[in-house]
This record gives structure tokens, sequence and C-alpha cells, in this order.
């Protein structure tokens, strides 16, 4: 039995789970910045992981820098079983005004079979995440950041050739204030292009947009609710569509203290397609259930 599935639901795992960035906790601007910096100098902070899997616009404040550990799972496929755990470290730092850089190191094992043909694995990689600031909320009424972040993956499995993945990810974070102190709302863009080897490469892209919003229920705890939708296709383009998924689910994040916060997610797929495949949720190229769970601190 071909493994080709598996391998494709596994990329889909470790992208949904690992894409999301280590941002820092949210922190107060200067009340007073130059003209250069007006654009990521906000008079109220919005904290970038308070709305689940989907990130807020702001980036870190000049010359500062914060370590942060995020854990992404991902179950569930067709017709067997997955699980697959990953882990990423990233280092964030305020390079230039409005200008973010997070270099970061990925880890990844999955426990995946299908009629008894196992397919586990592990991986490592790295890669760099480069956050740029365009409009901020004080000044537009949003937020709107550009973010591009290449990285790859070398990936082990059990009883089959090592392959590498390469993934650059091109996105735009956009955020808002509905009710000051209260009620915000967040929108991500994202396209994924992967190549995988060795020679002949193949290529494939991940299409996502999502929205979420994020309620300061106590100072400094959110609770958050989101939809995003996925699509997946074997170009680096939007031809040859293979499958798409819708995700909705809960989050929280706490502002433990001023350096130190805390938040985790849970998506699960409500409908999908994979091309040629029978079932209303598509199992081949995305998991089922997705969970996400994030501690940063900052200085």
């Amino acid at each position: 039995m071909s493994l080709k599935p598996f391998a494709l639901a596994l990329l889909a795992s470790a992208a949904a789970t690992m894409a999301s960035a280590a941002d820092l906790p949210s922190r107060k601007a200067a009340p007073v910045a130059p003209v250069a910096t007006l654009a990521c100098s906000e008079s109220e902070g919005i904290p970038t992981d308070a709305f689940g899997f989907t990130t807020g616009s702001d980036v870190a404040d000049l010359g500062s820098f914060g370590p942060s550990l995020t854990y992404g799972g991902a179950f569930g496929t067709r017709g067997g079983r997955l699980n697959s755990h990953g882990a990423q470290l990233q280092g964030s730092y305020g390079l230039l005004p409005c200008l973010e850089v997070g270099p970061y190191l990925l880890g990844n094992t999955t426990q995946a079979s299908s009629g008894g043909v196992s397919a586990d694995s592990n991986s490592f990689g790295a890669g760099i995440e480069t956050k740029y600031k365009i409009l901020g909320r004080d000044m537009h009424g949003i937020g709107l950041t550009a973010v591009i972040d290449p990285s790859f993956n070398r990936t082990n499995p059990d009883g089959a050739s090592r392959f590498t993945t390469y993934n650059t990810g091109l996105r735009l974070f956009a955020d808002a204030t509905l009710m000051p102190g209260k009620l915000y709302a967040a929108l991500n863009l994202s396209q994924d292009l992967t190549w995988t080897g060795p020679d002949p490469y193949e290529r494939s892209s991940t299409f996502t947009i999502g929205g979420s919003l994020a309620w300061q229920v106590l100072d400094g705890v959110y609770l958050s609710a989101e939809v995003r939708h996925q699509r997946a296709y074997d170009t680096l383009g939007f031809s040859k569509e293979a499958g798409y998924a819708t995700f909705a689910g809960p989050g929280i994040y706490w502002q433990a203290t001023k350096q130190f916060a805390i938040s985790a997610a849970y998506n699960v797929q409500v409908a999908g397609k994979a091309k040629g495949q029978p079932g209303d949720l598509d199992l081949t190229n995305f998991s089922q259930n997705l969970v996400k769970v994030k501690a940063a601190y900052s200085f």
C-alpha cells in the first residue's frame, strides 16, 4: 500500500500545527514615539496570541528580545491513525523600528498507519520569521503586518527514504479594536509554498484564511473563538486543487506576569473534501483535530 497519503497528511499536519510564530507577549508602547515608529507604537497593545491559531499584528519593540516554546499536536487521518507531536523553539528580536525577526528550531514525531502499514517518522528543521508592521491601529483603525517565513524540515520515515521539505510562508496579519479594553478582532491570510525532495522536487501549496474574536474577560485573560479555511493544491499556485477543510475552535490566553504569557487553542475540522475521496471531511491533506500550546517570555 502506498504511503503517499500519509506523507501528505504528515506535511499538512506539520504545516498546520507549526506555522504559527512564537510572538512575544504584548507590551504597552511608549507614550511618545518618533514618526518612524508610529505604525508599531500603539496606545493599546493587543496580545498577538490572544486569537488562538490566528495571530495579531503587533511586533516586538525595538531592541526587545524574548524566547518562546510552542507545542503543536495533530490527530486523525483517513482510514487509519495519525498522531503528530511537534515543538518549536523561537527567539524573537526587535531588530529595527516595526521590524521583528524570529529564528526558530523545529522538531516533530509522528505515529501513523493504515491497513497494518506503518508510516511513523521523525523530523527536525529550522526557519526564520521576519515581520514588518505596515499600518498601526492608532493611525489607521487597523493593524497590518507583512510576514515572510522560510523554513526546512528533514524527515526520516521508518522503512522509507529520508526526504526534505522546504517551505516559504507569505502572510498578512491584521487586527482591530472593536471595544477598547474588551473585544478585539483579527484576520490572517497566508500562502505556504512547499517543495518536497530529493530531486525531482514535488511542489504543493496551502492557502489559509482565518478570522478570530478575542474577549478580555479579566485583566490579562482573553477567550477567543475562530474559524479558519484551508485549501491544498498540487502546485505552487491555485491550480490542481487537492482538497479543502474548514476548522473552528476556542482559545485562551493568560498574561501571567508583565513578561510571561501562556496560551492554548483547539481546532476541529467541521467541513472539508479531498479530491477523489468520499466523505464530508478532508483527512488526506489535513488532520481532524489540532492543538496548540505556547509559553512566551519577553525581556
